[in-house]
């Protein structure tokens, strides 16, 4: 195994694929945009730090934080009414650097991105801006000339380019623009329809981006490769895990259940199967051992705030359980679930974290009133041991890398320290030796995404070299 491992070190890659190990650096952790990593649990009992700008910092809350591999957090938010990008040391919470940006219109929550090669991308407004990870300095500057709402940039590291989508949720003038990362020079710009809050998912040079007409499409570098249309209508972002792609939308009439998940084929965008679920612009989180982690819904208008999981059967899903309906209590009888009577936790404008732990899964979310509740996903959803956590603190969607969960919420950002997990010691009992090499090479040949090293959502050569790095590395 370690002779096998050795040659792809000669013959592999020379891109640092370790550094996807231990970061965030996009709205969904990874340009694939699957929102899951292999960590120890976050103490919600403590924060590590709290970050405020002496009370006058109000973050866009559900613009995800990104952490990156050199453990700098950066977030985006108002510092005395004007809008900044702030740099955030990692283990302590010390501000390293703040830069102005372009208000975001329409209290947009689009993240930025984080390059392997030291650049944040923001986009707001009608601007998309690269700045330097270690000082906050301007790098380049490009007008889109259309807005971006909700949408999230993404950052393809082996041909230097960043991919993002502008707003035009009805008039079907909306694009996907592919800019130059170095220079921000735009380099492609086909217009895609309708969208909003399309966050593409990549896959080497694939793009996924779902429109608000139900259609999701796939582009690459020449050009469109498929489109496949649906009854759904209003999609946000896209999710590529395992050669295929998912989906979730937010239909604007009718009670619970009134939205869909789908799964395509990454390929040919055939249809695998099709979901009823709560309303919802966040994108699904599909695990290695076929559940689906979603959350959706909102306080009235027919609908509730949830977290759904599902299990994913090939041609088919299934829903195994729905938070709200789970915790229901119908305290006065009427046959209906009212405020206080259920935990109201996720929502349609919450992204989830999920985090394969040595004992099992547990999701991390927030809650529409703000605060974080850390969730035993292998639980019975009806018993006690659903919530492992929780604190007052935070409450947007969180990021988890370099030994800390990081949230923000109304008037500050709020992070939790991780336990001890060491990505290389794969066996877990508590060192480095051959049976690490082993345990990781099985996961491998079984297909489980706990050998997906580099976080692209897909197995290949790559997490052997990454695996290697990060044993090298030791904990």
């Amino acid at each position: 195994m370690r002779s096998a491992i050795t040659l792809l070190v000669v013959a592999g890659s020379t891109l640092a694929q370790d550094a996807w190990t231990d970061a965030w650096t996009h709205a969904g952790r990874t340009p694939a945009r699957v929102s899951a990593v292999q960590s120890a649990m976050p103490d919600l009992a403590d924060p590590r730090w709290v970050y405020d700008a002496q009370g006058l910092f109000e973050p866009f809350a559900q613009a995800t934080p990104v952490i990156s591999s050199n453990g700098v957090v950066v977030v985006l938010g108002d510092i005395a009414g004007s809008a900044h990008a702030v740099g955030l040391d990692a283990a302590t919470g010390d501000e390293l650097w703040r830069s102005p940006i372009v208000s975001p219109v329409f209290s947009s929550w689009s993240s930025p991105a984080i390059s392997e090669s030291g650049l944040v991308i923001v986009a707001t407004r009608s601007v998309a801006v690269a700045l330097d990870l270690s000082s906050g300095a301007e790098a380049w500057r490009t007008s889109l000339g259309q807005s971006v709402v909700n949408a999230s940039p993404a950052v393809e590291e082996r041909t230097g380019v960043v991919r993002l989508t502008t707003y035009d949720p009805f008039g079907g003038a909306a694009r996907l623009v592919t800019l130059d990362l170095d220079t921000g020079e735009i380099l492609l710009e086909p217009s895609i329809g309708s969208a909003s809050g399309a966050s593409p998912a990549l896959y080497g040079l694939r793009s996924f981006v779902a429109l608000t007409d139900g259609a999701i499409r796939a582009f690459d570098a020449a050009g469109e490769l498929w489109t496949t249309p649906t009854p759904l209508g209003f999609f946000g972002g896209t999710v590529y895990h395992d050669g295929a792609v998912y989906a979730a939308s937010y239909a604007f009439s009718g009670g619970r259940d009134n939205s869909a998940m789908v799964k395509l084929d990454a390929a040919t965008g055939g249809e695998q199967w099709s979901v009823p679920t709560e309303r919802t612009d966040a994108m699904p989180v599909p695990l290695g051992d076929g559940r689906i982690v979603l959350s959706a819904g909102l306080a009235g208008f027919g609908s509730l705030p949830t977290v759904q999981v599902y299990e994913d059967l090939g041609t088919s899903a299934q829903r195994l359980w729905d938070l709200a309906s789970a915790t229901w209590e119908d305290l006065n009888g009427d046959g209906f679930i009212d405020p206080g009577e259920y935990l109201a936790l996720g929502g349609w404008d919450h992204q989830p974290a999920v985090l394969e732990t040595p004992d099992g899964f547990a999701i991390l979310v927030g809650s529409p009133a703000g605060g974080l509740a850390l969730l035993d996903l292998d639980a019975d959803p009806r018993g006690p041991e659903l919530v492992i956590g929780a604190s007052d603190l935070g409450g947007g969607s969180p990021a988890i890398a370099q030994g800390v969960a990081v949230s923000a919420w109304s008037d500050h950002v709020a992070a939790f320290a991780l336990g001890g997990a060491c990505y290389a010691d794969f066996d877990r009992d508590g060192a480095l030796t051959i049976f690490d090499f082993l345990g990781f090479q099985n996961a491998f040949d079984a297909g489980d995404l706990a050998a997906d090293c580099d976080g692209d959502g897909s197995l290949t050569l790559f997490d052997f070299l990454c695996f290697q790095n990060a044993f090298d590395a030791g904990c």
